[in-house]
């Protein structure tokens, strides 16, 4: 079982597989080595690292909501070449993420739409597609628009103080969202402000005192210095069907330009109820990749 010293080796593997199905590198050590704070993940019971004497060629991990509902979520990645160690990690993974849901709970895989070896074995042990996501881009080069910020909003950056706020907002604007789960304070510090964070691109709208909306961007997506990422973005109900989130996008794209990066990227339910995928469209994101979310009840 991994510790946090293994947080490298950990993206290491991760970054790998996603370049053999050509993906963009998704983690760095930095950003792993905050998932052993997290509240969700007990490192020793629901993190497994497989290694081919000091080579990392495999990883999962089983996590499952802070609120305690029966629904356990699965991360697995295996190098191509390395079938022995895929088929031993999802035997684990489907164990621990079966005890973690519980009888009639739910398990679910989220997996590229290339990965077909991991695919394979899920079809074949009964789980099926129950939701898509998509990551989106747009270039930073051409067609910027300044951002049209509904009346009486504010839009300053992060600070520590605002935590609370933001994280409450934040936690409030997916509450409908499909599989949404609320957070704690504490999770979401761990996730979003560990060690290693950078706050310097976020983008918080406020109305008086009220946060009305939420841009939580990371200066890379990885280790890839030349995407803007935005991690989080969220409007409250209130301040919804004004523009705000169209401005909150263009006040980030300005941001990532600024820092010199090449591309803007984000994630997004392909179902999303909001109709997010609309509103990225018109702002110049298009499609680029699409992951599957896979369920199976457990019996």
């Amino acid at each position: 079982m991994p510790t946090v010293v293994d947080a490298g080796r950990i993206a290491s593997v991760i970054n790998a597989r996603a370049v053999q199905l050509e993906r963009p590198t998704e983690e760095s050590a930095a950003g792993v080595a905050r998932w052993f704070d997290l509240p969700t993940v007990d490192a020793a019971s629901d993190m497994r690292l497989a290694l081919d004497g000091d080579v990392p060629v495999g990883y999962a991990d089983v996590a499952g909501p802070e609120d305690g509902s029966p629904k356990a979520s699965v991360d697995l990645r295996a190098l191509t070449d390395r079938g022995d160690a895929l088929r031993l990690l999802f035997e684990w993974a489907q164990t621990r993420g079966a005890e973690r849901a519980g009888v009639s709970g739910c398990v679910h895989f989220f997996v590229d739409e290339r990965d077909e070896p991991i695919r394979e074995l899920l079809g074949d042990a009964g789980f099926a597609i129950v939701r898509s996501s998509f990551e989106m881009e747009r270039a930073l080069d051409t067609g910027l628009q300044a951002p049209l910020w509904p009346q009486g909003i504010a839009v300053l950056p992060f600070g520590e103080p605002h935590a609370p706020a933001v994280h409450a907002a934040h936690d409030e604007a997916f509450r409908d969202h499909w599989g949404a789960t609320p957070s704690t304070l504490a999770s979401w510090r761990a996730y979003h402000l560990g060690e290693g964070s950078d706050t310097s691109l976020w983008r918080i709208a406020w109305a008086g005192d009220e946060v009305a909306g939420l841009a939580l961007n990371a200066p890379r997506r990885g280790e890839d210095e030349a995407v803007g990422w935005v991690e989080v973005l969220a409007v409250r109900r209130p301040w919804r069907r004004q523009g705000l989130g169209e401005a909150l996008l263009w006040e980030s794209f300005a941001g990532f330009a600024g820092a010199g990066k090449r591309l803007a990227g984000l994630g997004v339910d392909a179902e999303n109820t909001t109709n997010a995928v609309a509103l990225y469209e018109r702002v110049g994101m298009g499609v680029v990749r699409r992951s599957d979310t896979w369920e199976r009840i457990v019996a």
